[in-house]
C-alpha cells in the first residue's frame, strides 16, 4: 500500500474526484487531519537565510463542507420505495442466494439512461399514500376488533348493557376475579346479604360475575367486591342494540379488510420499477460518496489536497489517468508509518482464498503485521479432521460444499465459505480412513455381514483406532497442542522481525521457544524414562531461559522493582507475552478435539446398533427400518456434529494460537467507486 497525496487546481476538483470514483482506486482519509496531524506536510514559514524579508504564510486550509442534504433526502426516499416493495413484493431466492445478499449487476449505459429518464418522486408519493392508508385500516381493523372482543363479554347477559346503567334504586357491578376469590366471595356472610351475584363464564381461571346491590349498601358491596380482588368492566354506552353494534363493527372490518388487500396490491404493482429504484438508489449512494470525499479534501483559495491510500499494483493506473486527463494534477506517494491508519487489502492465491474466511471473522490484520491466513489453513484443516473424522461424512460434506459452492460461484464470500468446507471434508475424509470410522462402525460384520467392502478397505487403512487407544490419542492431541503453540510463538517473532523489532523477537519469541521445550523435557520423567544427559542439559536451558525472561519481560516499565516484579510474574503468565500456567492450561485445550471425535463416533455408533437391532424384525420390514435408522440417525449425527467440529476448532485458532502472535485491528481497504452494497456498476 502506498500513501497518496495529491494536489489539484480547486476549479477541477470536482471533476477530478468524480474520476476517480470511476477508476475506484484510492481509499481516502480526512486530508485536514492527516496534514494537520503530520504537521510537516504544508509549505515552512518563517524568513529565509541571509534575508531580511519574510516568506508569506501557507494559505489555510479547510474543508469544502459540501452540503449533502439534498442527496441525503434522495436516498431516503429511494430506501422507502424499497422497503415497501421488499415489504409487500419481496423477491423470491434461491437457498443459495438467501445465503448472502446479491448486489444488484448494471450496466453503466443503463444507470445513465434511468437516471436521465426515470422520476422516482411519483412513485414515492404513491407508495407513502399507500402506506399510510394502509397503517390507517390496519389501525382501525385492530381499534373494532378490540372494541367487538370487549362487547362479546356483555352477550350473556339475558338483557341490554344499558339496562343496567339505568337502575334508580341498585348499583350493578360487571367484572371479574380469581375463581379462588370467586369461592371465597360466595361463602363471605356479608357479601351474600348485601348482593345478588351471578356467574356468567369462567375462562382459564377467571370467572366473569354480575354483582348488584341496593343503591343505599353501595359503598359497603363495593368495598367488599374490592376485597375480594373483584376488577370492574365499564359497562359500554351503546346507541342501539348490542347484536346490531357487533354486527355493525364487524361488517366495517370486512370492509376495511378488503381496503387493505386493494392497497396492498396497489403497493405490489409497484414492484415492476424494483430495477429502476435499485439503480437509481446505487446512483445516489455513488453521489453521497462522491460528496463524503470532497469534503475530506483539504483546500485553500487555489489548492485543493486530496490524501489517501492506494495499493501499489494500481499506482501505474492512477499515474496514467492523471497525466492523461489532468496535466495539471500533481500526485506524490510516501511508503506509509506506522502512525497512519493504513487500509488493508488481502490478497491470496486461489488455493488459500477460501481459509480467508476465518481470518474476516476474527478480523483484518494490522497493516505492518502480516496476513496469517496461510499460517493457519493446515491447523485448523487438522483439528477439523480430528473432530469431525468420518470418511462417510467427508463424503456427504464434500458432497454438499461442492454443490453448494458451484452454485454460488457468482457470490465470491459464499463461494469461499462453501470451498473451506470441500477443504473440511477432504480433511474428515483422511482422519476418517487413518483412524477407521465409516459411518462410525458400520464396516462391522454384524452390520454389513463378512468381507463386505468397508470392513476390507478399513483394515488396510486404519492406523489406529482412537476407542481401544484413547490414551495414546490424548497424548497425540497434547503433542498438536504442544506443537501449535511452539508454532505461534515462532510467528510471533516472525512478526516482530517484519517490524525491525529484533530485540523483541529474542527476548518475547526466542526465549519462550527454548523455555517451553525445557520445561517440558525437565518434568517428562513424570510420565516416561528420559535420558539423565538430556534433561541435564534441558534444566540449564531452562534456568538460563528463565532467568533472561525475568530480566526482560519488564523491560518496558519505568524503574528497577518495576521491571523485576514484572519479570518475576511474566514466567508464571500473570503479565508478560506469555507465561508456563497459560502454556499448560492452552495445551490441555487441545484435549477436546478426542473429546469431540469420540463423540462423533459413539453417536454414530449408537446409531448402528438401534439400526442392528430393528433389522431382527421379520417380513421384510427389519432391512427396511434398518437402512432408515441408518439414514436418518447419521444425517441427524452429521448436522449435529458439523457445527462442534468447526466451532471448537475455530476457537482453538483465536485464543489458543491467535493470541499467541495475531494483532488484530485493520481498516478494511475501502477505494471511493461507483459501487456500494446494493449495486455493482460494470
Amino acid at each position: 500500500m502506498q500513501r497518496v497525496t495529491i494536489l489539484a487546481p480547486r476549479r477541477s476538483a470536482g471533476t477530478l474526484v468524480e474520476r476517480l470514483q470511476e477508476l475506484g482506486l484510492i481509499h481516502l482519509e480526512d486530508a485536514c487531519g492527516r496534514l494537520r496531524a503530520r504537521g510537516g506536510d504544508t509549505a515552512p514559514t518563517g524568513s529565509p537565510p541571509g534575508g531580511d524579508k519574510a516568506v508569506p504564510s501557507p494559505p489555510a486550509l479547510s474543508s469544502p463542507a459540501l452540503s449533502s442534504e439534498a442527496v441525503d433526502a434522495k436516498v431516503r426516499q429511494l430506501e422507502a420505495i424499497q422497503h415497501v416493495l421488499d415489504t409487500f413484493a419481496p423477491v423470491k431466492k434461491s437457498f443459495v442466494q438467501g445465503l448472502v445478499s446479491t448486489p444488484m449487476r448494471v450496466k453503466r449505459a443503463e444507470m445513465a439512461q434511468v437516471v436521465e429518464q426515470f422520476d422516482h418522486e411519483p412513485l414515492y408519493f404513491e407508495s407513502m399514500h399507500a402506506l399510510e392508508e394502509l397503517r390507517d385500516r390496519e389501525r382501525a381493523i385492530e381499534a373494532a376488533e378490540a372494541e367487538i372482543a370487549a362487547l362479546e363479554l356483555f352477550r350473556v347477559l339475558p338483557f341490554e348493557p344499558g339496562d343496567l346503567l339505568s337502575l334508580r334504586l341498585a348499583h350493578a357491578w360487571l367484572g371479574s376475579l380469581p375463581r379462588r376469590a370467586w369461592d371465597e366471595l360466595r361463602s363471605d356472610e356479608q357479601a351474600t346479604e348485601l348482593l345478588a351475584l351471578q356467574k356468567l363464564s369462567e375462562d382459564k381461571g377467571t370467572v366473569r360475575i354480575c354483582a348488584i346491590a341496593l343503591a343505599r349498601d353501595l359503598e359497603e358491596a363495593a368495598r367488599i367486591l374490592r376485597q375480594h380482588e373483584f376488577s370492574e368492566q365499564a359497562v359500554p354506552e351503546l346507541d342501539s342494540p348490542l347484536e346490531e353494534r357487533i354486527g355493525h363493527l364487524r361488517g366495517k372490518v370486512q370492509t376495511w379488510r378488503e381496503e387493505c388487500e386493494s392497497l396492498k396490491t396497489r403497493m405490489r404493482d409497484l414492484s415492476q420499477f424494483r430495477r429502476e429504484v435499485g439503480i437509481l438508489f446505487g446512483h445516489w449512494l455513488a453521489k453521497r460518496a462522491k460528496l463524503d470525499a470532497h469534503n475530506s479534501a483539504a483546500a485553500s483559495r487555489r489548492i485543493a489536497v486530496l490524501c489517501g491510500y492506494v495499493r501499489d499494483v494500481d499506482t501505474p493506473a492512477l499515474d496514467q489517468a492523471l497525466a492523461s486527463e489532468f496535466p495539471e494534477v500533481s500526485a506524490t506517494y510516501a511508503e506509509p508509518t506506522p502512525e497512519d491508519a493504513v487500509p488493508v487489502s488481502l490478497t491470496h492465491s486461489r488455493l488459500v482464498k477460501p481459509i480467508r474466511f476465518l481470518v474476516d471473522m476474527f478480523g483484518l490484520p494490522d497493516y505492518f503485521s502480516f496476513d496469517p491466513t496461510a499460517y493457519l489453513s493446515v491447523s485448523f484443516l487438522v483439528f477439523f479432521g480430528m473432530c469431525f473424522g468420518d470418511v462417510v461424512y467427508g463424503l456427504m460434506l464434500c458432497a454438499l460444499a461442492g454443490y453448494l459452492a458451484r452454485k454460488a460461484r457468482g457470490f465470491q464470500g459464499l463461494h469461499n465459505f462453501c470451498m473451506l468446507f470441500l477443504y473440511c471434508g477432504v480433511s474428515t475424509i483422511i482422519f476418517g480412513a487413518l483412524s477407521g470410522s465409516w459411518a462410525a462402525d458400520l464396516w462391522s460384520p454384524e452390520y454389513l455381514g463378512e468381507g463386505n467392502p468397508l470392513l476390507w478397505i478399513k483394515e488396510r487403512t486404519a492406523l489406529i483406532d482412537p476407542l481401544e487407544k484413547a490414551v495414546v490419542m490424548l497424548v497425540v492431541c497434547l503433542c498438536i497442542g504442544i506443537i501449535t503453540q511452539l508454532y505461534g510463538i515462532a510467528l510471533k517473532g516472525y512478526g516482530l522481525l517484519r517490524r525491525g523489532d529484533v530485540l523483541g523477537a529474542v527476548f518475547d519469541a526466542g526465549l519462550w521457544l527454548i523455555m517451553i521445550p525445557s520445561v517440558l523435557i525437565v518434568i517428562s520423567p513424570l510420565f516416561f524414562a528420559t535420558p539423565q544427559p538430556l534433561r541435564r542439559l534441558a534444566l540449564m536451558l531452562m534456568l538460563s531461559a528463565g532467568v533472561g525472561l525475568v530480566l526482560t519481560q519488564g523491560r518496558k516499565e519505568k524503574g528497577i522493582f518495576a521491571k523485576g516484579i514484572t519479570g518475576l510474574v511474566s514466567v508464571y503468565g500473570i503479565l508478560g507475552s506469555y507465561g508456563c500456567v497459560a502454556f499448560i492450561g492452552d495445551m490441555l485445550s487441545y484435549s477436546r478435539l478426542l473429546a469431540l471425535g469420540l463423540t462423533t463416533t459413539i453417536v454414530g455408533m449408537s446409531f448402528n446398533i438401534i439400526g442392528g437391532l430393528v433389522r431382527q424384525i421379520p417380513w421384510g420390514m427389519g432391512i427396511m427400518l434398518f437402512v432408515l435408522v441408518l439414514v436418518v440417525g447419521h444425517l441427524f449425527n452429521f448436522a449435529v456434529s458439523i457445527i462442534g467440529a468447526f466451532v471448537h476448532p475455530a476457537r482453538l485458532i483465536f485464543l489458543e494460537f491467535f493470541g499467541r502472535f495475531y494483532q488484530g485491528g485493520g481498516v478494511r481497504f475501502r477505494p471511493l467507486s461507483l459501487n456500494s452494497e446494493r449495486v455493482v456498476v460494470e
